[in-house]
């Protein structure tokens, strides 16, 4: 009878162990996987303020989370591909470096049976360029940073015109591949005619149509250069500075790391920041949000930077009091 006793109470121990072992949380991590898709070689540093900021969440590469980042030489056929690579690897995540690469990720994901979440690391107007419902709801699978290029860049045409007032022919320099450039094109002739300003708007997609652009402007007589956000025009900065200086023209940039490589202004913010941004909403994701309830967000930090040394080399006076509202001063 006892012998009896002692071996139910084994059998009801034995089944109380296998129950709170199959409700108890496994102690072993999951790795997750992150699919990351650059245009160029210069948005790498979005990715590393991504995994900058990932890893102070509490991530750690080869622990908790895989990175594998692709990169198209600013090739659009190339990134179709690259993209379709990274999709075939089943991400938890995947991360688009900027409009274009947010564009071919949609598209991908779209033509997929698994909607793999999308975050873009900073692109413009996501939903005027369809990618995203709204702003605050963004539906689909898709949500990230909006950097604010469209509604920066006439603030950029102001900027200029109250740096330097006395300049009334500018330069501009665009991609078409960027979307919504005509939008962009409209917004700043209403700019240039509310300042009494002359706007000549160049297409630049190669090297080649740099040089023709340049050629442009020395025959119309433009007194300085405004560039507009692109993938092919911000890895080719320091080619159009470089020539700009030669005709002692200034040039006005999109980020602050523009000021540094000899423009004479910049308004936007930072590669960097814009990963650190995003990191936070690929955190969410990683932690079981859906994209379509993780609201677009604009940057924390939007800086206008000057470079007094690139003035003084041009033989230019900026403005004391525009001067005084910069977040960032190159001395020279």
């Amino acid at each position: 009878m006892k012998r009896t006793r002692f071996m139910v109470l084994i059998s009801i121990l034995v089944m109380v162990i296998v129950v709170f072992s199959v409700n108890i949380p496994s102690n072993k991590k999951s790795v997750q996987k992150i699919g990351i898709l650059a245009a160029n070689d210069l948005r790498l540093s979005k990715v590393e303020g991504l995994k900058s900021e990932l890893q102070k969440l509490g991530y750690t590469e080869g622990v908790d989370l895989t990175y594998h980042v692709e990169i198209a030489e600013n090739d659009l056929n190339q990134m179709r591909d690259l993209g379709n690579q990274l999709l075939q690897e089943k991400p938890d995540v995947l991360v688009a470096a900027g409009a274009v690469e947010a564009q071919v990720l949609k598209e991908l994901t779209a033509e997929s049976t698994v909607q793999t979440p999308v975050v873009f690391m900073g692109i413009l107007s996501p939903v005027d360029i369809g990618l995203v419902q709204d702003l605050s709801q963004p539906g689909g699978n898709l949500t990230g940073l909006n950097n604010g290029h469209y509604e920066l860049t006439p603030k950029r045409l102001e900027l200029l015109h109250r740096l330097l007032p006395k300049v009334k022919r500018v330069a501009v320099l665009g991609d078409t591949r960027v979307p919504i450039f005509e939008q962009i094109q409209n917004e700043l002739n209403k700019v240039a005619q509310t300042f009494g300003l002359s706007v000549n708007i160049y297409t630049v997609e190669n090297s080649s149509e740099i040089q023709q652009a340049f050629a442009s402007i020395d025959q119309e007589g433009a007194e300085a250069i405004i560039l507009l956000p692109g993938f092919f025009l911000e890895t080719s900065t320091q080619e159009i500075v470089n020539q700009a200086s030669l005709k002692k023209l200034p040039v006005f940039g999109v980020y602050p790391l523009d000021t540094e490589e000899g423009c004479l202004a910049s308004y936007g913010t930072s590669n960097w920041d814009q990963g650190v941004q995003s990191a936070h909403m690929v955190s969410k994701i990683l932690r079981g949000y859906s994209p379509e309830d993780i609201p677009v967000e604009t940057p924390d930090r939007v800086v206008f930077s000057v470079n007094l040394k690139k003035a003084q080399e041009l033989g230019l006076q900026p403005s004391s009091r525009v001067l005084s509202f910069a977040d960032q001063v190159i001395q020279p």
